[in-house]
């Protein structure tokens, strides 16, 4: 298999990233690479699930630069969001409005304003901004675009602020060797930019075929 596989690694190790994106082969390599450790979580169509990011439509917890990403698979993430249960029941619901009231979704305005002064008292802004769009640097979510990893619901929300979430996405550089990566990362980062010709109608969400889930 190595005398198979290492003039291929030797060969994209020597390629600028954006060369080896457009590399059919190692695209596909790639892509047997997702479907063996990656859809377990992410999904056959990297759309992901409740807890896991969707990978198709260009919201970043961690960066989308092909660095940041790769740094994600090598290393993983830990995200945290603390829980806030001492703030009690009725500044919670008011947070939850404002929260929901910063992607437009419907609100009860007095408890948004009133969550407005709690966002910046309660310290939610020392993570999510002042702005609520969020701090890649930590992996705290934007709260303004609409894209929500648990659900927008203000059942939800009080969920979220109440107990807090933990998620943890596992460290692969110890289980892949770091050659792979060079195949994988591309592929991950080809998802959110995939053109409209390889999507399945709603514009960004690539449908993958059904690959042999093997490494080549």
């Amino acid at each position: 298999m190595d005398a198979v596989v290492n003039p291929l690694y030797a060969k994209y190790s020597a390629m600028d990233l954006q060369a080896v994106a457009g590399d059919k082969q190692a695209m596909e390599m790639g892509k047997r690479l997702y479907m063996t450790y990656c859809m377990q979580c992410h999904g056959a169509d990297a759309r992901g699930a409740k807890g896991f990011p969707n990978l198709t439509d260009g919201d970043w917890l961690y960066g989308g630069e092909p660095a940041q990403i790769e740094q994600t698979i090598a290393d993983g993430r830990m995200g945290v969001m603390p829980a806030h249960a001492q703030l009690g029941a009725d500044t919670i619901k008011d947070l939850a409005n404002y929260v929901r009231s910063l992607s437009g979704l419907p609100n009860d305005s007095v408890r948004a304003a009133k969550g407005k002064e709690a966002f910046a008292s309660a310290g939610c802004s020392g993570c999510h901004g002042p702005d609520g769009k969020g701090m890649t640097a930590i992996g705290a979510p934007n709260l303004t675009d609409n894209v929500w990893l648990y659900g927008s619901s203000e059942n939800t929300i009080i969920e979220t602020i109440t107990n807090g979430r933990q998620n943890k996405m596992p460290a692969w550089k110890e289980f892949l060797v770091n050659r792979r990566f060079i195949c994988w990362q591309p592929t991950c980062s080809a998802l959110a930019r995939a053109p409209s010709n390889q999507c399945n109608g709603a514009g960004n969400r690539p449908v993958f075929p059904s690959w042999n889930i093997s490494i080549i």
